[in-house]
């Protein structure tokens, strides 16, 4: 089973943010101010951070329930926090940290630049525009609900299947190009990179991560929380022939917050 392999991880991608604690100037945090946060291990820096401790150890407990409950919390915040900031590099820019937490429980972080973004919930506002959005693709083939597109893992194989069914070839991550999936009953479940959600009669609903489908993420928690989203139940998930070409698609996820994209039917076009 995946699980038991060494190169297996829960994963979660955490996006450190200046701007979420100083002033957006560019130069608005400096090495001093940087070192005062890194002792006091300040979350602030950290977007959502209390939310990926909670997503790291529900992953970890399930995939290793009898480790998780011989050491109660296996991933820590002070553990967490400590990792995350010996992996920013310029603390003046934004960073995406791709975090991965193996079965014993050690935390092993990635780091890569991002671009700043003002708003990390501009996706909510109603003066989004087509043409400076992502764009949505329906995926070809159905994926079935397994423990993987419950957690996010290291293993990303359904969602890069989904994404080298559409687009094309070695096909950038950083484009602003989405695949949206389905499960074994054509209800839609989420994002090859994103949780998703759609307006419906006033409002936004996103599946649920119970019934439906899809990856229990850091940002759809905190909508969901804050009453900006509502799950949907089992009988009013969206088929994929529902969706309608131009519609508009919330995108969810850790780096990026919450964003939003234009559906396009057919095949991938330029």
């Amino acid at each position: 089973m995946a699980e038991s392999d060494q190169n297996f991880f829960v994963t979660s991608a955490i996006r450190y943010d200046p701007s979420l604690l100083f002033s957006t100037s560019p130069s608005s945090v400096g090495p001093e101010q940087f070192a005062t946060c890194k002792a006091d291990l300040d979350p602030r820096l950290f977007f959502l951070f209390p939310r990926h401790v909670l997503r790291l150890n529900a992953a970890h407990e399930y995939f290793w329930p009898d480790i998780s409950k011989a050491k109660g919390q296996v991933v820590t915040p002070e553990a967490l926090l400590t990792a995350l900031y010996l992996a920013v590099g310029e603390p003046d820019k934004c960073w995406r940290l791709r975090t991965l937490v193996s079965k014993d429980g050690h935390i092993k972080v990635e780091a890569n630049e991002v671009p700043p973004r003002n708003d990390l919930f501009s996706g909510l506002r109603d003066d989004t525009k087509p043409e400076t959005s992502w764009v949505v693709y329906l995926d070809s083939e159905r994926t079935p609900q397994t423990a993987i597109t419950m957690f996010k893992t290291s293993n990303r194989d359904p969602y890069k299947a989904a994404r080298e069914r559409v687009l094309p070839p070695e096909f950038p991550l950083s484009a602003r190009v989405e695949v949206l999936l389905f499960n074994e009953r054509y209800q839609v479940t989420e994002g090859s990179l994103t949780n998703v959600a759609f307006w419906r009669n006033g409002e936004w609903i996103t599946p649920s991560s119970n019934g439906i489908g899809g990856l229990r993420g850091s940002v759809k928690a905190e909508l969901l929380d804050r009453g900006w989203l509502r799950e949907m139940k089992d009988d009013e998930a969206l088929l994929k022939d529902s969706i309608q070409e131009g519609e508009k698609v919330l995108l969810l996820n850790g780096i990026q917050g919450v964003t939003c994209g234009y559906v396009r039917l057919g095949p991938y076009r330029d």
